[in-house]
């Protein structure tokens, strides 16, 4: 693994002159691309402090390095990260515990589906890891989010790559029971992806959430009911 910043990213990551450059762009200058999760965030604190200033949890799903689980665990009092990627999973847990956070984040090495069963990753030479995206079939562990039984559940991050829709029915009965705010990247869907285009936001929109946050392909949703 290689330090950018205050963060370890993959050896893949750092390989060739345009990816070293995003990862000095992203993490040697900043802390990650977290600007839209802080917008969310922030829209949050304004609109439904509940949300923010009670005790909960929050589930980054597709954690990758992790630089949305720091700002998360700055907020929230537990936070469940969860990367399936086993390269991406040792930075994420170095950037944990290098940036004091370890006693608030619980880490999955896994993926997250509507049921226990197992995928794989597909990663293009010289992509970077947040490009990966999830297959059917492998040897990687996914588990459905309803497994951890949360009561305070008060944050769900996807950014899952086309396995939103799974990760949405997976997370179903948590969703009914603790109406979290979502924020989710939603974007068309190609050949690559596991979704029909927009069928993520359609499974929430039924399960009465609406649109509060646009921010780019990232998109912050409130319980309606």
């Amino acid at each position: 693994m290689r330090l950018f910043g205050n963060f370890w990213v993959p050896d893949s990551d750092a390989k060739g002159m345009k990816n070293r450059k995003k990862m000095i762009a992203a993490f040697g200058e900043k802390d990650g691309s977290v600007e839209s999760l802080k917008l969310a965030i922030d829209h949050m604190r304004s609109n439904v402090p509940e949300q923010i200033l009670q005790p909960g949890s929050a589930i980054d799903a597709g954690a990758n390095v992790g630089s949305y689980t720091r700002v998360l665990a700055e907020h929230f009092a537990i936070v469940h990260a969860f990367e399936p990627a086993h390269d991406t999973f040792r930075c994420l847990e170095r950037n944990v515990y290098e940036g004091g956070h370890f006693h608030k984040v619980h880490l999955h090495n896994a993926a997250v589906s509507d049921e226990r069963a197992y995928v794989g990753i597909k990663r293009s030479w010289l992509r970077l890891s947040i490009t990966s995206t999830v297959s059917e079939k492998g040897e990687i562990p996914a588990v459905p989010l309803d497994v951890l039984k949360l009561d305070n559940l008060r944050f769900l991050k996807l950014d899952v790559e086309g396995f939103e829709y799974k990760a949405l029915l997976g997370a179903r009965k948590t969703i009914m029971a603790c109406r979290p705010a979502v924020f989710m990247e939603v974007k068309p869907a190609d050949e690559e992806r596991a979704a029909e285009p927009y069928q993520a936001e359609k499974l929430l929109l039924s399960m009465g959430y609406t649109l509060a946050l646009s921010v780019g392909i990232n998109r912050l949703y409130y319980p309606s009911t």
